[in-house]
């Protein structure tokens, strides 16, 4: 199964750590986020990686051989956000695809065991203790019910990042993005996966549990990271 990893956007809240460097290339310990990302996937037997870049795309260009990965380069990426990233890549996607932010470490756990969920689309989430800036979700008897950056009096829990397609569920991602591609160039994911859910589409959740993730969005998020992961 292939992988995206979206890392297109500047990470301005990480300025001025991102100011010449794109985010996925911000070290935790001696390695960079992108290069234990890798090593993660390796692990768990991933190994067709695209990288979507856009800021400073020609700093991540140069690892292609090195970490063994694609580069698909998003010439759009200032006027437009995670969704359009996603449609310009839709040949790649079409047999059933694993994304990835490009901020976000994990154990290779929550990998594998994604991998064997045999929903269509399911979101790896954390329950409970759900942080301010996370994109929250609302989950019931195992099912996506609401995901949105807001905060509701419902939400138990928050995406993590990380998402697993089949080539069904790709299938009908991809036709809610070719829609999404006409009206709004600034959509998210999770606007995306939310509109999936409001017309019914079944949208499962994996808890990760205890296993270890971190969602590196501020500068003091490094050193959290390198506690877990350096």
């Amino acid at each position: 199964m292939k992988t995206i990893i979206l890392a297109t956007r500047k990470g301005t809240r990480l300025l001025p750590l991102t100011k010449d460097t794109p985010q996925c290339l911000l070290k935790v310990g001696e390695r960079t986020i992108l290069e234990k990302q890798v090593e993660k996937l390796n692990k768990v037997g991933l190994k067709d990686i695209t990288v979507i870049t856009g800021y400073l795309s020609e700093k991540i260009e140069i690892l292609q051989e090195k970490l063994g990965i694609k580069i698909l380069f998003n010439p759009f990426y200032e006027v437009s956000w995670m969704a359009l990233a996603l449609w310009l890549a839709k040949e790649e996607l079409k047999k059933g695809f694993v994304f990835i932010y490009s901020d976000v470490l994990f154990d290779s756990k929550i990998i594998s065991e994604l991998l064997e969920e045999d929903s269509d689309i399911c979101l790896a989430i954390k329950k409970n203790g759900v942080r301010e800036e996370a994109e929250k979700v609302v989950e019931k008897d195992g099912k996506i019910k609401n995901i949105s950056k807001i905060r509701t009096e419902e939400e138990n829990g928050e995406f993590i990042g990380i998402a697993k397609f089949s080539n069904i569920g790709a299938e009908k991602l991809m036709t809610k993005l070719d829609l999404t591609a006409k009206t709004n160039l600034n959509a998210s994911l999770i606007e995306v996966m939310d509109g999936l859910v409001k017309k019914g589409e079944i949208i499962t959740a994996y808890d990760i549990k205890d296993s270890n993730f971190a969602d590196i969005d501020f500068p003091d998020n490094l050193n959290e990271a390198k506690k877990l992961f350096g």
